[in-house]
């Protein structure tokens, strides 16, 4: 029976507020709004958060798997890795696949789906994203084919002898036309030709959040797929102990294992396996060194996904912006709800003078509260809808993919965290109004000309109070945005120590075409020569990691008359590039040469420098003459230094530059890059270039793999995408800020000179002009407006060093930034008190004293 009639009390109460907002139709738009913008805000962050970080892979009990390498990491690295490793080696898989017994299944995958040239039938070569997998993949993962079959352990036979794929659903959708017969169809990569076998199931596009590969191939088919690279094998030598790390491996538990307990098996294996791999004639320095490895094993349900970390921190911020606006839409509200209390003095008066409890009176605000809430929740996810949408593309911009699908739905527990954030709101918002609309006076508010003035002062002075925080809350994130905006202005502003216009570069792979060691060097001048001679090339050069590529290079180095103290004294960045190097870039060269044709493997070995190297490691000496031996392992390589380059950012905007040689193609440790990108220095529009180059360079061999061609200022935009991002989601946030603080600036003042009407007139009565009425109110909103900033000020010392890591050039307290957001809040705040002051100016005397 009690239930009952609490059930009965809760639907009159929900009726009765229904009626409410019926009433006054432009409250309940204004509350529905500011809340729905609030709400939808952070349902739209929350939604990438779960598809991005808190997910689990779509596969059979997730939480049974485990990685054995980094989950944020991804591509490929070449060399030796100290402390945990990110990446494995196949030869490293292999071992731990076969030897170990806490786990019922172990695969391989490659750590960053490839941009891959396919052909299908006789139709023109087109783009896909295909991974190479271990041949167990889809049955330690738990899935089964849409139609078809997958490949399995008993494919696996030698490299090159099960040329099988399977393709994604939505490949098949898009490419096929969810043709049934697909299984033995032929897709071609390059000159393999592969049998589609099978087709995913919907919704499984692996185990890497955010890629969608078109396809998977076994992983034995990597040195048909990719020929003159053999990342299967590995033999390493006292001259050559660099290791192929690019795999991810992942395995499932076996029933009652835990990961501890694998961990410790792991620990056991792979130390054998690098005490076994390496070859015992190491020099003792450097098999200390690599034995410096081990494997961190971490729970796999949400998969991998490179650069998860920053791109966490990321959301993670605007997250909390969205929750400052989402509290700020509820001071909004708390202080309409208070004016609305005020309205009702005399109701809530009558109804206790009756019987009613304060608790039943609370509890109706209360229910009321939530039911505002409820409808802003609804409306936000409506605005959460759209804005989900533009969030992704927004944020697939900020990562170094080509493309980002995070599968974002509004699944359970997004519309739970949705539930749950509107049930708080209604709460925040719900609950002072209520306990301050419920404490009258009954005397007063029984008299027919009563107003209740102490109780109206009271809900004015936490109605300020309310605004107060709505200031501080506001300046917070105006700062914020401020920070942002001058961190990517400086960032585009940065000096390269080179001109960034009129520059083009393209990436060229010719080791997947046949060429190898002297053919290489060969094909990379012969490429320059006829883009040199190409209408509106200025110059042309190359280069093996490229500019801004996100590849890198770093050796040890020994520098003639340098003893280094400490051990990270000894490395140094370095890249391989072509004649004409500097100048075409147009880095100025402080000393010295730079490269030629003349500069080939039969030459003197020769290197140039940047500053930064030299001030590491010559410190006011010339460096001239000297000679730098770049050592790996036992392996040393010296070269005399003919060049000392002025710094220049070819990879990083941010930070300081770091020492770096470079070295002729044709005079490396490892013999010619079998990749370079090309830097192409043009008269014009290097974009309008970017198809001749690929006709020149295709017509030399059709065989040979072209990256995208971009021009230096695309490269730069891809770079500054992130804090481009950031920048203008906080600048939003920030405007969204400043109009409810407004709103709701102006909806306190509006209360306080309806309330002080009557004191209104009788001061003009008495001769008071109309400037001395908007300067009381305006005075009153400086007060506000003071207050607010000093809190905001606290609050922003303390809260923006949350985003220091994000800024460039400038301090999270960078004083003009902080007094630019002052400035900016103070004049939206004056407009949003002078209306309500303009109006109290234009009180009638007369009427105001009748006013009673």
């Amino acid at each position: 029976m009690e239930i009952a009639a609490w059930m009965e009390t809760l639907l009159k109460d929900i009726r009765y507020s229904l009626r409410q907002f019926v009433r006054t139709p432009v409250f309940t738009m204004v509350a529905v709004a500011s809340l729905a913008v609030g709400i939808g805000a952070n349902t739209a962050i929350f939604s990438v958060v779960n598809a991005a970080i808190l997910k689990a892979l779509p596969v059979r009990n997730p939480q049974e798997l485990v990685m054995l390498t980094d989950p944020n990491a991804a591509g490929v690295s070449m060399g030796v890795s100290t402390g945990n490793r990110s990446l494995l080696s196949y030869a490293e898989f292999i071992t731990l696949r076969d030897h170990n017994t806490t786990l019922s299944g172990l695969i391989a995958v490659q750590s960053e789906a490839d941009r891959v040239q396919v052909r299908i039938g006789s139709t023109p070569p087109e783009e896909a994203h295909g991974r190479l997998v271990s041949e167990g993949y889809f049955s330690v993962l738990g899935v089964e084919p849409a139609i078809g079959r997958f490949f399995t352990e008993a494919d696996a036979k030698s490299p090159g002898e099960d040329p099988y794929a399977v393709i994604s659903y939505d490949y098949w959708q898009k490419r096929f036309g969810g043709n049934t017969s697909v299984p033995g169809s032929t897709i071609r990569i390059g000159k393999v030709a592969l049998t589609v076998i099978g087709v995913a199931p919907p919704g499984f596009h692996g185990e890497t959040v955010g890629d969608a590969p078109d396809l998977w191939v076994p992983m034995l088919m990597q040195p048909s797929i990719m020929p003159g690279r053999d990342w299967l094998h590995e033999q390493l030598t006292t001259e050559n102990i660099a290791k192929t790390m690019w795999l991810h491996v992942i395995g499932r538990l076996k029933p009652g294992v835990n990961v501890a307990r694998v961990q410790t098996e792991m620990d056991v294996l792979f130390r054998g396996i690098v005490e076994n791999s390496y070859p015992p004639s190491l020099a003792p320095e450097t098999r200390k060194r690599v034995m410096d490895q081990k494997l961190k094993v971490v729970p796999a349900s949400t998969g991998a996904f490179g650069g998860r970390a920053d791109f966490q921190q990321q959301l993670l911020v605007l997250l909390g912006a969205s929750a400052v606006v989402l509290l700020i839409a509820c001071i909004n509200v708390a202080n309409l709800l208070l004016a609305r209390a005020s309205a009702r003095y005399k109701e809530v008066g009558v109804r206790l003078s009756i019987g009613a409890s304060r608790w039943r009176l609370v509890r109706q605000f209360l229910t009321e509260s939530l039911m505002l809430s409820a409808l802003g929740g609804v409306a936000g996810l409506f605005v959460a809808w759209g804005a989900t949408r533009l969030l992704v593309i927004m944020m697939k911009l900020t990562t170094e993919r080509d493309s980002l699908d995070l599968g974002v739905a509004l699944d359970l527990r997004v519309l739970a965290f949705t539930a749950a954030v509107t049930f708080l709101t209604g709460i925040i918002f719900g609950l002072a109004p209520a306990i301050r609309g419920t404490r009258v006076n009954l005397n007063d508010s029984l008299r027919e000309s009563g107003r209740g003035s102490t109780t109206s002062s009271g809900r004015l002075n936490l109605a300020k109070g309310l605004v107060i925080a709505q200031v501080a809350l506001s300046l917070l994130l105006v700062v914020s945005g401020g920070l942002l905006l001058r961190t990517l202005w400086n960032l585009q502003a940065a000096d390269l120590g080179y001109a960034r216009e009129k520059l083009l570069v393209l990436g060229v792979d010719g080791l997947t075409a046949g060429y190898k060691d002297a053919r290489l060097t060969m094909l990379w001048n012969d490429l320059s020569d006829r883009i040199r001679v190409l209408p509106g090339v200025r110059g042309v050069t190359y280069s093996q990691n490229g500019l801004f590529s996100g590849s890198e290079s770093a050796d040890h180095v020994e520098v003639e008359g340098f003893t280094p103290q400490k051990d990270n004294e000894r490395g140094s960045r370095f890249d391989t590039v072509g004649p004409g190097y500097f100048s075409t870039l147009g880095i100025p060269l402080l000393l010295g040469r730079e490269f030629s044709l003349r500069d080939t493997a039969q030459a003197p070995k020769v290197c140039v420098i940047n500053e930064a190297f030299a001030k590491r490691f010559f410190a006011g000496r010339n460096p001239i003459g000297r000679h730098v031996t770049e050592a790996f392992g036992d392996h040393k390589y010296q070269m005399e230094v003919v060049g000392v380059a002025r710094d220049a950012r070819d990879h990083n905007l941010k930070g300081d530059i770091p020492p770096r040689f470079y070295h002729p193609a044709d005079q490396t440790m490892e013999g010619p890059p079998p990749g370079v990108y090309f830097e192409i220095r043009t008269a014009g529009d290097p974009g309008q270039l970017a198809l001749a180059v690929r006709k020149t360079i295709l017509a030399v061999n059709e065989d040979l793999d072209l990256g995208r061609a971009r021009t230096m200022t695309e490269t730069l935009a891809r770079t500054n995408a992130q804090p481009r991002v950031m920048a203008r989601l906080c600048t939003v946030f920030g405007i969204i800020a400043l109009l409810l603080a407004a709103t709701g600036l102006y909806g306190v003042l509006s209360y306080g000179v309806a309330r002080r009407t009557n004191e209104i007139g009788i001061r003009m009565a008495l001769g008071a002009g109309r400037a001395s009425v908007v300067q009381m109110v305006l005075r009153e909103t400086s007060i506000m407006i003071v207050l607010g900033v000093v809190l905001g000020i606290g609050a922003t010392v303390g809260l923006t060093r949350l985003i220091a890591s994000k800024l460039y050039g400038l301090s999270a307290l960078d004083p003009l930034t902080i007094v630019t957001a002052v400035l900016i809040l103070a004049m939206v705040a004056l407009i949003a008190g002078y209306i309500p002051a303009s109006r109290a100016a234009r009180v009638n005397p007369v009427s105001a004293l009748r006013h009673e």
